[in-house]
């Protein structure tokens, strides 16, 4: 007799939320800029596309 693993787990055991991702930095000894947790909060509710896009404004060279 072979044992199979049970592989019935929940979906959200593996997914790394915000708040994961914080603690796992923190271990790291990275925290977010509070520029960067500002932008974060204000974008909560968007859709990832429009986080990343509010992301990539903050690093964009403004012309002169």
């Amino acid at each position: 007799m072979s044992k199979k693993p049970n592989l019935t787990r929940n979906a959200n055991i593996g997914r790394l939320t915000q708040a994961r991702a914080e603690k796992i930095s923190a271990v790291e000894g990275l925290i977010l800029s509070p520029r960067m947790r500002k932008v974060l909060a204000e974008t909560v509710d968007q859709p990832t596309e429009a986080r990343r896009e509010a992301i990539r404004a903050q690093f964009v060279r403004k012309s002169a």
